[in-house]
């Protein structure tokens, strides 16, 4: 090997060197605004009885119900930890209520309201991209709750039934987790990357 040649090999090393270094520094802040993000978030989880059309549509009629009954209970809390504790103190309340509004409908479904700490896979809201990880969640579980789920976001609050498009995430989340989240409703490569990383390493 020639001195051009080993001069060349050198230079195109440390180009790749730097590229890998930039890349690795760039996923680096991303996992951590990631998990940033499922600190600032409480989510709203649906479990319906089946997959069948008349569960499904049950468990959209409880989406509605449950959201319509909870927009203003979040009104004032100001972090996860706030939500958490409203949540909390309203928990009974939510099962009851559900529960009373399942059986209306004619069905004998037993309704389970909790919170929980579960694992969500990456997940598009509007133009919101909620990236995976283990968030908080009020789980509300009719029957079996062996049919496809639902969710959204109650703190903050985006799952509102009349929201189309979602506001500025600016609105309601820190700078370092606004810019991640807020997409063109896809899921971009570097969210598939972090869930592979989490499934592997995490």
């Amino acid at each position: 090997m020639t001195f051009k040649t080993k001069r060349n090999f050198l230079t195109i090393s440390m180009l790749i060197g730097s590229c890998l270094t930039l890349l690795l520094a760039s996923f680096t802040a991303f996992a951590r605004n990631s998990e940033k993000a499922q600190g600032e978030v409480l989510r709203l989880h649906i479990l319906p009885h089946s997959d069948s059309s008349e569960d499904q549509n049950l468990k959209e009629q409880l989406r509605d119900f449950i959201i319509a009954g909870t927009k203003n209970s979040f009104a004032d809390a100001q972090t996860l930890d706030e939500a958490m504790q409203i949540a909390a103190i309203n928990l009974a309340e939510i099962e009851k209520k559900a529960q009373t509004f399942i059986s209306a409908q004619g069905y004998d479904y037993e309704v389970v309201a909790e919170l929980v700490n579960m694992h969500f896979t990456t997940r598009v809201y509007e133009n919101i991209t909620m990236p995976a990880g283990n968030y908080a969640a009020l789980r509300v579980t009719i029957g079996e709750g062996a049919g496809r789920n639902w969710w959204c976001v109650v703190f903050p609050p985006l799952c509102l039934p009349a929201v189309t498009t979602v506001s500025s995430s600016e609105v309601y989340f820190s700078p370092e987790v606004s810019e991640i989240i807020e997409t063109d409703g896809k899921i971009e490569v570097r969210f598939k990357v972090y869930e592979w990383w989490l499934r592997v390493f995490g």
